[in-house]
């Protein structure tokens, strides 16, 4: 298993959780570190819905979202 320590968690509320990177990294990358699948998340960086090939930059906040589907 990759260690997560370029990625700090920097708040939580609920179940949701913000984190940080210190260094640029692939969404897909965080994920995996964390031991996520992409197709079951939704990932927001700065507020923003990004892809899991989209970039992180440092001091970005990362929001992490369980796909939420129903009829």
């Amino acid at each position: 298993m990759q260690n997560i320590e370029k990625i700090e968690k920097v708040g939580e509320v609920s179940s949701m959780t913000t984190y940080r990177v210190k260094n640029p990294q692939k969404v897909y990358d965080i994920l995996k570190k964390l031991n996520l699948e992409t197709k079951y998340f939704v990932v927001l960086i700065n507020g923003k819905k990004v892809e899991p090939t989209d970039f992180v930059e440092k001091n970005d906040e990362i929001l992490i979202l369980p796909r939420i589907a129903g009829g």
